[in-house]
C-alpha cells in the first residue's frame, strides 16, 4: 500500500471538508451492487441510442456488436489478462448527479455522453456524419506566473494575447460543430482570464463536458463554485512531485505545492471532480515516489491521475529528457496496480497516455482529439509543434481534414510521436 504522503502541516484533513463547510457533496466511489446497477443502466442507454439513431433493429444490434468488438480489441492487445483489464471501466465515481469512470469520457447521464456514443457508433456504422472529436484542448491564454521546468509554451509565455474573448467563443462554437464531447481549457494559466473562462464554460457546457487544466494559482473557494455553476465538470491540477520542495522547484514558484493542496480542497467542496496531472522525470520515477504520490492523490480526494511523459519540447527543447525502458515499465506497473488491484480500490484511476499511444497508436491529429493553441491554430496534440490551419479562418470540417491528412510530423521523422 502507498505510504502516508507528507508531513502533517501541509496537508489538511479534507476527507470530510465539503460536509463540514456546507459545500456541495464531494465525489464518492461507486462499488458492488450499485456499480453493477450503474453499468446495466449505462449499457441500456447506449443500446437505446443505437436503436434510436439506426431505427432498423438488426442494424442497431450489428452496430452495438461492432462497437463492443472495438472495445474488446483494445483490451486484447495487451499481453496478460491483468493488463487487458486496465483499459476497461474499473472505478466509478459519482458527483453532481453524474457517474464518471474515465478522464476522457463525458459523465453519464448527460447530453455530452449521448453525443459521444452517437459519434462512436458513427465510426463502426456510418450514417453520413463525420466522426466526432471526443476531446479538444483549447489554450486560452499565454499568461502564467510559473516558470515550469518542462513548459511547452515557453516560446510564447507571457507574450501579448492573440485572441479576444469573442474569438475564443467562436472557436468553441466552431469546434462543437464537430460533435466535441469534452473541452479542456488550458494555457498558460487559464485562471488568469477568469471572466473569459467562465463565459467559455457556460458556452460549452450545454453540449460538452468541461475541464480546466491549471496549476491552481488563483483558485479560491468562490471561484471554484462559480466554475461549477458555469458548468465545469472538473479541475485537472498539475502536481509533479510528492515532495513540496521538489514540486516548487520544478514549477519555479515557491508555494506552488501548497497552492495545489488548497485548490484541490476548494474544487472538492464545490462539487468538482479533481484530477492530478503528473510529468514524471527520470529521477522521480521510482516505485517509492509513485506510491507516495498515490497516497497524496487519495488524501487530496483526486478521482484521476494523468501521466504525461516529459518531451524534448518548449523549455526542454534539445535536452535528453525522455524516459528509458525501466522508468516506463515502472509507470506501467503503477498504472496497472492502481487500476486493477482490489487493495487499491480507494485510490484514483490512472490515465497513462503515452502507454496507450504505444499500445494502440495515437488518436490525436483530429482522430479523437486535437489541440488549439493561443493563436487559434490546430495541432495534432499539445506536443506536436507543427501547426495546422487556423480554426477562425476556415470551416471546421475542412480544418480537421487538413489536420488528419498531415498526421503527426514528429512520427514521420522519428517513427515515434513525442506526444
Amino acid at each position: 500500500m502507498p505510504s502516508q504522503p507528507l508531513a502533517s502541516g501541509l496537508l489538511p484533513t479534507i476527507a470530510n471538508a465539503a460536509a463540514d463547510s456546507g459545500g456541495a457533496p464531494a465525489a464518492r466511489r461507486v462499488r458492488g451492487l450499485q456499480k453493477a446497477s450503474v453499468l446495466a443502466r449505462l449499457f441500456t442507454r447506449v443500446a437505446r441510442i443505437a436503436f434510436r439513431t439506426r431505427r432498423n433493429p438488426l442494424r442497431a444490434l450489428l452496430a452495438l456488436r461492432r462497437l463492443h468488438g472495438v472495445m474488446q480489441g483494445r483490451q486484447w492487445t495487451t499481453p496478460t489478462r491483468r493488463r487487458r483489464r486496465i483499459w476497461t471501466a474499473q472505478k466509478f465515481v459519482f458527483v453532481s448527479g453524474r457517474y464518471f469512470w474515465d478522464l476522457f469520457a463525458p459523465g453519464w447521464p448527460s447530453p455530452a455522453f449521448d453525443r459521444c456514443i452517437e459519434r462512436e457508433l458513427e465510426r463502426v456504422d456510418p450514417l453520413g456524419r463525420p466522426p466526432a472529436l471526443n476531446t479538444v484542448i483549447v489554450a486560452i491564454t499565454r499568461r502564467c506566473p510559473l516558470r515550469c521546468e518542462h513548459c511547452f509554451e515557453w516560446g510564447t509565455l507571457n507574450h501579448p494575447e492573440a485572441l479576444t474573448s469573442a474569438q475564443l467563443g467562436e472557436i468553441v462554437r466552431r469546434v462543437q460543430q464537430r460533435g466535441t464531447a469534452q473541452f479542456i481549457f488550458s494555457g498558460g494559466e487559464p485562471l488568469r482570464r477568469f471572466d473569459d473562462l467562465l463565459a467559455l464554460c457556460r458556452l460549452a457546457a450545454d453540449e460538452s463536458d468541461v475541464w480546466i487544466q491549471t496549476a491552481g494559482v488563483g483558485l479560491s473557494a468562490d471561484r471554484a463554485r462559480r466554475l461549477r455553476d458555469a458548468g465545469a465538470a472538473g479541475i485537472s491540477l498539475s502536481l509533479d512531485h510528492c515532495d513540496a520542495a521538489e514540486h516548487d522547484r520544478f514549477r519555479g514558484l515557491p508555494g506552488s505545492f501548497a497552492t495545489v493542496v488548497r485548490a484541490a480542497q476548494h474544487a472538492r467542496e464545490a462539487g468538482l471532480l479533481v484530477s492530478l496531472s503528473l510529468c514524471p522525470t527520470r529521477s522521480f520515477t521510482t516505485r517509492e515516489n509513485l506510491d507516495r504520490y498515490a497516497g497524496l492523490a487519495q488524501s487530496l480526494g483526486a478521482s484521476f491521475i494523468q501521466i504525461l511523459e516529459p518531451k524534448a519540447l518548449g523549455r526542454y527543447a534539445g535536452q535528453d529528457v525522455a524516459l528509458g525502458t525501466a522508468e516506463r515499465q515502472c509507470l506501467e506497473e503503477f498504472c496497472e496496480r492502481l487500476n486493477t488491484d482490489s487493495a487499491m480500490r480507494d485510490y484514483p484511476s490512472v490515465e497513462y497516455m503515452d502507454w496507450g499511444a504505444r499500445a494502440f497508436g495515437c488518436c490525436g491529429a483530429g482522430d479523437r482529439y486535437a489541440y488549439v493553441d493561443t493563436a487559434g491554430k490546430l495541432h495534432a496534440c499539445p506536443f506536436c509543434p507543427a501547426p495546422g490551419p487556423n480554426v477562425l479562418e476556415q470551416d471546421i470540417h475542412a480544418a480537421i481534414s487538413v489536420l488528419q491528412g498531415a498526421g503527426c510530423p514528429a512520427s514521420r521523422r522519428t517513427s515515434t510521436c513525442p506526444g
